[in-house]
């Protein structure tokens, strides 16, 4: 008698469950290989929706990125403020060259002042500004004088590292409002309706053409679907009852911006 996929009741899991399943089902795949199981017009519709399903079931309320927008903002907020406090702190220096190019310096950084306190779009434009004009002929000639360069580039650097954790953010909350808009009961459907087409197949030529291939991957299947029957407490041939999909998170709150 030839092997078959056994049947169980794959919606009594819960969308964590159906996801786990799903992409066990596609390593297995994988390493038996599509062509021989005779799906490979099947498999990568497969393997997308399982992958989708999981996007959904791991996908955080918090941003990734959030942690490293906050240290990077407040190691350009600390050497901008450095900057600024040392020029101050010339102003009155007794070495009159550096008190020359402090006073050169000061008129400039008034429009810089308090950026800190910006939000973060604006804030990274006037450091984007500030950095211009201090890289000016006879400004950047002040920097060195005052001993400045270091924390000069200090600023470029923790600017150019906060606009790219900014992007990856935007990145994260793009990919975000794409998965909260596709419903979890949806994904779970269609993943569990291509897996049901992708049975079909395996059984179906397991029946006219069995190989070793075909029947070592049912074994597999067969123990999965057992090991999950058992713990759900279905029957590998029992109905299938209402999906109950977990709840979904809620976005995380911006800050600054």
């Amino acid at each position: 008698m030839a092997k078959q996929i056994q049947s169980f009741g794959m919606t009594q899991m819960t969308i964590g469950a159906c996801s786990n399943f799903h992409t066990t089902v596609v390593k297995y795949i994988t390493a038996t290989t599509a062509e021989a199981l005779h799906i490979t017009d099947k498999a990568p519709a497969y393997t997308e929706a399982t992958q989708l399903l999981a996007s959904i079931v791991n996908r955080r309320r918090a941003f990734v990125t959030t942690p490293q927008m906050r240290e990077t903002d407040v190691r350009r907020d600390n050497a901008a403020g450095a900057i600024s406090s040392v020029i101050n702190a010339l102003l009155k220096s007794p070495v009159d060259e550096r008190r020359h190019a402090a006073e050169l310096l000061y008129q400039q950084m008034s429009p810089y002042r308090g950026i800190g306190r910006h939000e973060y779009n604006k804030e990274t434009a006037e450091i984007r500004g500030m950095l211009a004009m201090l890289a000016e002929t006879d400004n950047a000639a002040a920097v060195t004088t005052l001993g400045l360069s270091p924390e000069v580039e200090a600023l470029r650097e923790a600017n150019a590292a906060f606009e790219e954790a900014f992007d990856a953010r935007n990145d994260e909350v793009s990919l975000q409002q794409e998965q909260r808009s596709i419903s979890s009961a949806e994904a779970t459907a269609e993943a569990n309706r291509l897996y049901q087409e992708i049975v079909q197949t395996v059984n179906a030529y397991a029946i006219v053409q069995p190989t070793e291939e075909l029947n070592a991957f049912i074994d597999k299947m067969n123990g999965l679907v057992g090991s999950l029957a058992s713990v759900s407490g279905s029957s590998t041939n029992g109905s299938e009852g209402p999906d109950v999909p977990e709840p979904e998170p809620e976005p995380e709150e911006e800050i600054k911006n």
